[in-house]
């Protein structure tokens, strides 16, 4: 059997507050952040709100339910925009016009716009893992913060904000940036309080929401052309970084390891700068290097053959990038080595 919920959204404070009176418990108001923790008959876990100056906050979900939960925004009233980003697991969202629910999974994200007549559904299954980061824009109030740039920004994001009253319905759905998803974890383990917490979290708020919207804008060009690494992309970094180090000895291009593993060189490029800190390049040859160092630790090989294990065509160049790292020679390093062990490998 669902459990169902008729929830006000018109503040991020007010989700608490409705849901809070629906479920017949307490609240905690913490000035700019309210906490409901859900009654156990209902499930466990918590939903907070925060509220942050010129109609702008945030609304974070994390609980695993005892039934399936549907719950509808309130009819008739018009509702912030929304940027939900999915960090848990899967759940259904519609607006209530559609003729079926969409189905919203990990690092998914939505920006939903409703209108008075046709509000938000949301289905949470039993026994998932929520875990939804939603921002929430009340435009007439954010109006104020962005009048000024609406003429420079893309015409159908000019019209979404422009849009105060909610009269025009807007869907969209896509994977969400690895930085992105960084950024939100910073949000939740903040351990600041007082002004310092509410500035931070403002901040950090603001820095998700207009990557998101570079992001938007990236996810407009056609896939070869798009530069933002998103986080359902992270697998595919990893496989590469993987096979980097298992073939050393033939890597093939930045463009050959992109068209491999399904990805634009840009992204590739971007994938590794947030994973690993370092470019594709950078990376292959802190890899070479480390390589490098344990054969002549752990091997009796040659120079010239670990020159080939490791891919290089140059001895003399294996030579001068160990130098510059380790500041010494590949030879002077491994009779260092075998004295700490005593004349033997």
């Amino acid at each position: 059997m669902k459990k169902k919920l008729s929830v006000t959204d018109t503040s991020p404070h007010s989700v608490v507050v409705s849901m809070a009176n629906a479920l017949e418990v307490d609240y905690r108001d913490n000035k700019y952040e309210y906490v409901l923790e859900l009654p156990k008959a209902f499930g466990e876990g918590f939903v907070k709100s925060y509220a942050f100056k010129d109609g702008f906050g945030v609304v974070h979900t994390n609980y695993k339910l005892a039934k399936d939960f549907y719950f509808q925004l309130e009819k008739g009233a018009v509702h912030p925009l929304k940027l939900i980003f999915n960090a848990g697991d899967i759940y259904n969202h519609k607006l209530e016009n559609s003729s079926a629910y969409t189905d919203i999974n990990f690092s998914e994200v939505i920006i939903v716009s409703s209108t008075r007549e046709n509000n938000h559904h949301f289905m949470i299954p039993a026994g998932v893992s929520c875990d939804l980061f939603s921002i929430e824009v009340n435009r007439k109030r954010f109006e104020n913060r962005i009048m000024d740039f609406t003429e420079d920004m893309d015409i159908e994001l000019a019209s979404l904000f422009r849009d105060l009253n909610g009269v025009i319905p807007f869907s969209y759905k896509g994977p969400y940036s690895y930085d992105i998803g960084v950024m939100i974890e910073e949000f939740k383990n903040c351990r600041l309080a007082g002004m310092n917490g509410y500035l931070y979290l403002e901040a950090k708020a603001y820095e998700i929401f207009t990557s998101f919207l570079e992001q938007y804008l990236d996810d407009t060009k056609k896939p070869d052309k798009r530069s933002i690494f998103r986080q359902n992309q992270t697998r595919f970094i990893k496989q590469t970084g993987m096979f980097i180090r298992e073939n050393l000895e033939s890597i093939p291009t930045v463009q050959g390891l992109a068209q491999k593993f399904g990805l634009s060189s840009n992204i590739l490029q971007n994938g590794f700068r947030s994973i690993y800190g370092m470019s594709v390049n950078e990376f292959i040859q802190n890899e070479r290097l480390l390589m490098i160092k344990k054969l002549l630790t752990e091997s009796d090989y040659s120079i010239s053959e670990i020159t080939y294990m490791v891919g290089l065509n140059s001895k003399s160049y294996l030579s001068k990038i160990f130098f510059e790292r380790f500041s010494m020679t590949p030879s002077d390093f491994r009779a260092n080595v075998k004295k700490k062990d005593g004349g033997t490998l």
